[in-house]
């Protein structure tokens, strides 16, 4: 029996005949807006303050022909804003436009020679995101349809499912090729068995509350061969924190990206502990025929846990506590030493902008605004001040939609305020 373990089909973002459904598609496209500008090949450099007022953001052309200025050539253009400035450029991008544009620590903005307009040291601080990894296994003959071969071109198998999606909708070309999920909470002894830190963080972030898991696993075909299983499993709420910052004024230099992974100490047992609970997951689905053995760490050769591929002899159809892998602490070494040789981005970065208060590191409030200036907003996952145990698409969207009403109630109040001081002229 396995306990604390919830598994679903995952809810993808492709609807009807099997057509994805973005952003682009279903807001910009559809409003067809007169009042909208999209411009493309520029960066922004800067919002550009008056005393302590946003009215603009200064942009960057990269060489690129742009049909909104008229531009062929790099440039540099101050962008006017009516109302406000709203800056949307995501968790690691949008601690930069503010630290150009003199918001952030003093001590980031002066080693950039950048005047000081607002000491917000919460900028680009507490760098978030689920730490990935992807132990890989060997499928039997036949098991699936060739996903990789569609997703690298191959003629031969290309234009049958493309025939197909045309005429059905369906079919390889209608999937994300994510099917399955699964969320996993620890037992009591296992929880016992991570340690005194973990123990303690566990108890501060999870222990009460039944939905939250500390390990989540999406296993689908790999895009690289069609013989090759990948569960891709994610830590959605680690201890540790990282930190990104410019390293220059200029919009095109590289910033100092920390990951911070594994820096703190609750953080790597639980990748040991998941990597033995995907392992027994994963050897017990009816096609599965082995480890792919450069995915998986390098146990000894004569340890019960080695890898056992090519061939089915690590197979079991047994309940996970009746006929588990035995693994010694030389074992647990080995694992130790795979996780920090494999650890990776899950692209879930969050939380550089963070929504909390000024004194606690906050660098917007409530309504988005950023502390210390006027007109300014984000509005994007750096300002979650933790992470979410979910893919962050949905919640980007969740964000937008909550910040465009804000931005009109914000907008209608301002015109409320406007009337009435007119009025009493």
């Amino acid at each position: 029996m396995l306990r604390n373990v919830t598994i679903s089909r995952i809810t993808v973002l492709v609807m009807g005949r099997g057509k994805r459904s973005n952003v682009a598609d279903a807001y910009l496209h559809a409003s067809q807006a007169k009042n909208l500008t999209v411009v493309t090949g520029a960066t922004i450099e800067k919002v550009v303050f008056e005393k302590s007022t946003a009215v603009g953001v200064r942009v960057i052309g990269d060489n690129q022909p742009s049909a909104a200025f008229g531009k062929t050539e790099r440039y540099s253009k101050d962008v006017k804003a009516a109302r406000m400035v709203i800056v949307t450029c995501g968790a690691l991008g949008t601690p930069a436009v503010l630290e150009r544009s003199g918001v952030g620590s003093p001590d980031i903005l002066q080693k950039a020679a950048i005047e000081v307009k607002v000491d917000l040291p919460g900028v680009g601080h507490d760098l978030d995101d689920h730490q990935l990894i992807c132990p890989m296994y060997r499928a039997k003959e036949g098991a699936y349809e060739p996903f990789d071969e569609y997703a690298r071109g191959v003629d031969s198998v290309k234009g049958v499912i493309d025939a197909e999606y045309d005429r059905t909708g369906k079919g390889i070309a209608a999937s994300n090729g994510f099917d399955y999920g699964m969320k996993i909470r620890p037992t009591q002894k296992e929880i016992h068995s991570m340690g005194p830190d973990f123990a303690a963080y566990w108890k501060r972030i999870g222990a009460d509350k039944p939905d939250k898991p500390l390990y989540s696993n999406v296993t689908h075909q790999s895009w690289s061969c069609t013989l090759l299983l990948r569960p891709t499993t994610y830590n959605p709420d680690p201890a540790s924190r990282g930190s990104i910052h410019i390293t220059s004024s200029d919009p095109f230099a590289a910033p100092r990206a920390i990951t911070g992974f594994l820096t703190r100490p609750e953080d790597l047992p639980v990748h040991v502990w998941y990597y033995k609970k995907q392992r027994e997951f994963s050897r017990r689905l009816p096609f599965y025929e082995g480890e792919e053995a450069d995915s998986h760490p390098r146990f000894d050769p004569d340890s019960p846990a080695r890898l056992r591929y090519p061939g089915d002899l690590n197979k079991t159809d047994k309940p996970v506590e009746e006929d588990s892998i035995a693994y010694s602490a030389e074992d647990d070494k080995a694992i130790e030493q795979y996780v920090k040789e494999n650890v990776a981005t899950a692209y879930h970065s969050i939380g550089t902008c963070a929504m909390k208060e000024r004194q606690r590191g906050g660098v917007v409030d409530s309504r988005l605004n950023v502390y210390g200036v006027k007109n300014l907003k984000v509005a994007d996952l750096s300002i979650c001040p933790s992470n979410v145990g979910t893919n962050t698409t949905s919640v980007v969207l969740l964000i937008a939609e909550n910040a465009s009403n804000i931005i009109l109630d914000d907008l209608k109040d301002e015109a409320a305020h406007t009337r009435s001081r007119e009025s009493k002229l």
